[in-house]
């Protein structure tokens, strides 16, 4: 078989893939699984992807249909980066899944007959010869230097624009692709040599509402973002009164302080409580049978905030209207949006947002609005104990729940991964508004953990915890 031909990533697509991975997964240089994940071991793997015609490999060697051997992902690493490197394999390959620059791939294993698993590099992250620098997502459109713009979205200047084939948007005329922004989510249309904003997501600057539906050349699109970065005016440090103060020495002048507006922060909903606490971070909760001390803990966010995760719910309309959580609002639907029945869940209550429509807040939970994010416990060891959970925030007792199975079931498969039917009247609301308060306030202590193995001694704690301070019966879980 051919030996690959392993040709050396670009330099600025390198970049930009280090960038999108510590924006989504975690700054690097970091560890995972005991294994330390840099920007060496990221170019390596797209450059082993990249050899490849498929830009395929399976994770271990695979038996071809004409008996020759395809050396897996863990392989090639090996040869790159030397023998003890092949259990990185695993591990890069769903961080860069995870990060948007590969997907999952099944691999024909003739010997066997059957499917192994693989990765698949994007083609908006590949690259040739000719490449040079041409940044990911220019490539499918290479009609001159103004595609540059694909590499920086016009919008929030911080995703890429890739190319999504074989879909459509509800609501807008088909077309053979749309481009997507891979932070935003602001999507473009084209229309001849030209691209129509058609969607922006929570964009904090409103003056992007006025480009909404605009019709623009590429060009014009790049110009309209550097026109953005340079039209804002730098704060003045000293008026020319003060510079000609400051020469006189007889009268000094107090220091000039420029001051920032506070961003609002969103108001936590909860019971008011004082609780100690200790230099490490613990809190101490007193006044109980005994001494409680509960510790933070640590999240590892696994990628971006989510805007609208209710509008990808795949069960129809007419579907989720015949569970009891509905019954109040389904003669609505069924006077008024007979039509909308058979259509996609998400995508309706998607459309009646856009309209202004109060209705389709009758379709979610208190909280299903909210931005969502997937995040997992950061200590693995921490995650495997049992005991008291609770979320206290801002000088607020938000919930209260005892685990009597591992506190990783519950923080990492229930607050961690909301989907999106959890967003609806017969979701999770509980999961919805833990995990929207935890996204909302990153670096923040959110959740809080007291280990205790004795199953009784849970139960009665938590009964004691929810009627002192919730007035609510426990929740045991």
């Amino acid at each position: 078989m051919a030996t690959p031909q392993f040709l050396p990533i670009p330099k600025n697509i390198l970049e930009l893939a280090c960038e999108t991975i510590s924006r989504r997964i975690d700054r690097l240089p970091f560890i995972r699984n005991g294994i330390v994940i840099d920007k060496g071991i990221v170019g390596v793997t797209m450059e082993c992807l990249n050899a490849e015609v498929s830009r395929t490999l399976p994770l271990r060697k695979v038996t071809r249909g004409t008996g020759t051997l395809l050396p897996g992902l863990g392989e090639c690493l090996i040869e790159r980066l030397g023998s003890d490197q092949g259990a990185i394999a695993p591990v890069i390959s769903e961080i860069l899944v995870n990060a948007g620059l590969a997907e999952p791939a099944e691999v024909p294993d003739a010997a066997t007959h059957t499917q192994i698993r693989g990765i698949r590099l994007h083609s908006a992250w590949t690259w040739h010869i000719g490449s040079g620098d041409v940044l990911p997502g220019s490539a499918p459109y290479s009609g001159g230097e103004t595609d540059t713009w694909l590499a920086r979205c016009p919008v929030c200047r911080t995703g890429i624009l890739g190319q999504v084939t074989g879909k459509r948007l509800f609501g807008i005329p088909p077309t053979d692709y749309y481009l997507d922004c891979s932070h935003c989510g602001a999507k473009f249309i084209p229309e001849k040599n030209r691209f129509r904003l058609v969607s922006i997501a929570r964009i904090a600057d409103p003056r992007w509402r006025q480009y909404l539906n605009s019709c623009r050349k590429p060009d014009e699109w790049a110009a309209l973002v550097q026109v953005e970065k340079t039209a804002r005016p730098a704060p003045r440090i000293a008026t020319s009164w003060y510079r000609m103060a400051q020469k006189k020495t007889e009268i000094p002048l107090p220091p000039l302080v420029i001051q920032r507006p506070e961003k609002p922060s969103r108001p936590v909903e909860g019971v008011p409580v004082s609780f100690s606490m200790l230099r490490d971070g613990t809190l101490i909760i007193s006044g109980t049978a005994k001494t409680l001390y509960f510790r933070p803990v640590t999240i590892r966010f696994l990628r971006g905030t989510r805007h609208h995760l209710f509008s990808h719910a795949e069960r129809t309309l007419e579907q989720a209207l015949k569970s009891p959580a509905f019954t109040d609002v389904k003669p609505l639907f069924i006077q008024d949006y007979l039509r909308y029945l058979p259509l996609r869940l998400g995508p309706v209550t998607e459309k009646l947002r856009r309209k202004n429509d109060p209705l389709y807040r009758q379709l979610l939970n208190r909280y299903g609005d909210e931005d969502f994010s997937s995040f997992a416990m950061a200590d693995e060891e921490q995650g495997q104990k049992k005991g008291i959970l609770i979320v206290y925030l801002q000088g607020k007792l938000c919930h209260v729940a005892g685990c009597h199975a591992a506190f990783a079931d519950l923080v990492d498969r229930s607050f961690g991964n909301i989907t999106p039917d959890q967003c609806y009247r017969d979701g999770d609301e509980t999961a919805c508004r833990i995990n929207s308060l935890v996204t909302a306030f990153r670096g923040t202590p959110v959740i809080w953990i007291h280990e205790l193995s004795d199953d009784s001694a849970i139960d009665v704690t938590v009964s004691g915890l929810c009627s002192r301070f919730l007035n609510v019966p426990a929740k045991l879980l």
